[in-house]
């Protein structure tokens, strides 16, 4: 997630050498963060944008964007005068706090009968889930009224239903992310002020804590969210910085018993209704039986900061998920050490496996330049050309939310 405001810069001037009559697409943004310039999109050169949501402030907004720009079919990824949306939703680690686990015997927080016990029970939580417990009663304060877990995941679960197409994300584990500290007086009515666009709920520049929230609790987070995405049989796009082991065990857990027997089997993902594009939401066990699985049918890294080693270990045959790798001109390209480990992760990506976005939150002319800059920087070391390239990427994002892969086309 791309967590800072972006500055002011020239127009951008595109060249006419870049293909982009055939399609191109961004698997992840958050245009939810600026939802009142959503009326871009359809004036957008990107043929496809899938919208991540991350926190309680931008679900509806996502949603909405969805009502008026959103995929429906897959057809619609082949009219070029049409820019499509997928929705993302999902509660990103950086905003995991904001929930507590009400399956647990005793839960860190407890709706107290009097609003006078409210921080006390906030301060409970808290202290619970952050690294290091907090003592500060103002820190504390400023913080929200934690929600329940299961209520989140049954209101996600009612927008993938009323989103068919919609996909699980941004979720995720993140390790050195630290919490903002508390407003200071008069600070946030005056941020609002001056960017009264901006989806709230997010830092606003603040400096930051020394508190992050604990993975353990992150854990718990992601895990409900990869199990309902199993059950919905839907594609999940995955945060991860400096856990790529930590991740790569979590996600494995998932389908342990689910492993792949012998060589696996390509094959079109078929919805409910036929080929109609839409994800199937169960799989058929050994008896004929039909089974909600516990963990997500394709998984996309993005932004991916590992290198070939950590890409080796996801091609793992027996995995019964598809991952797939993305990278973005803001996190992977944004320096020469960047750029260097995405270039020795794509040596060991699959063709297949590759997908590009922008990462950021402006829709318009800054996004399709981003994903243009990106398409050309991966598209040189790969040595493809333009037009293969465009093509290949194409075809991975279609496989990454429909289900669909190009030999069973």
């Amino acid at each position: 997630m791309c967590g800072q405001d972006l500055e002011a810069e020239a127009p951008r001037v595109f060249s006419d050498d870049f293909p982009w009559h055939l399609g191109v697409f961004d698997v992840h943004n958050h245009i939810g963060e600026l939802a009142p310039l959503a009326d871009k999109i359809p004036k957008m050169r990107s043929r496809g944008v899938a919208i991540m949501a991350t926190r309680t402030q931008d679900q509806p907004l996502v949603a909405k964007i969805a009502e008026s720009y959103g995929l429906t079919e897959a057809d619609q990824l082949s009219a070029a005068d049409t820019t499509t949306v997928v929705p993302g939703f999902g509660r990103h680690p950086w905003f995991s706090h904001e929930l507590y686990d009400d399956t647990l015997e005793t839960p860190t927080f407890v709706l107290p009968e009097t609003e006078e016990g409210l921080e006390e029970a906030k301060m409970a939580h808290y202290r619970a889930i952050l690294t290091p417990p907090p003592d500060d009663p103002a820190f504390v304060a400023d913080l929200p009224t934690p929600e329940p877990l299961s209520e989140f995941i049954s209101a996600t679960g009612d927008r993938l239903r009323s989103h068919p197409l919609a996909i699980v994300g941004e979720i995720g584990l993140d390790k050195p992310f630290r919490l903002a500290q508390q407003w200071e007086p008069g600070a946030k009515a005056a941020r609002v002020l001056a960017h009264p666009n901006r989806t709230p709920g997010g830092r606003g520049r603040r400096p930051l804590s020394r508190h992050n929230v604990g993975m353990a609790h992150q854990k718990v987070v992601l895990l409900a969210q990869l199990k309902l995405a199993g059950e919905m049989g839907r594609a999940v796009s995955v945060h991860g910085v400096q856990v790529h082991g930590v991740l790569f065990d979590l996600l494995v857990g998932c389908w342990k018993g689910y492993e792949r027997k012998g060589k696996p089997r390509r094959r079109k993902q078929k919805g409910p209704d036929g080929p109609s594009g839409i994800p199937e939401s169960a799989s058929t066990s050994s008896s004929g039986r039909e089974e909600a699985l516990p963990y997500p049918p394709r998984i996309c890294l993005h932004s991916f900061s590992g290198k070939a080693e950590a890409v080796r270990q996801y091609l793992n045959p027996k995995f019964p998920a598809t991952i797939f790798f993305s990278f973005s001109k803001s996190n992977n390209m944004r320096d020469e050490t960047g750029r260097a480990k995405m270039e020795d992760a794509l040596g060991m990506v699959p063709d297949d496996r590759v997908l590009i976005e922008s990462d950021i939150h402006e829709a318009g002319d800054r996004m399709d330049g981003d994903l243009e800059d990106t398409y050309r920087a991966v598209c040189a070391f790969k040595g493809w050309t333009l037009e293969e390239g465009v093509e290949r990427i194409a075809r991975n994002y279609r496989h990454f939310i429909f289900g669909e892969h190009e030999e069973a086309r």
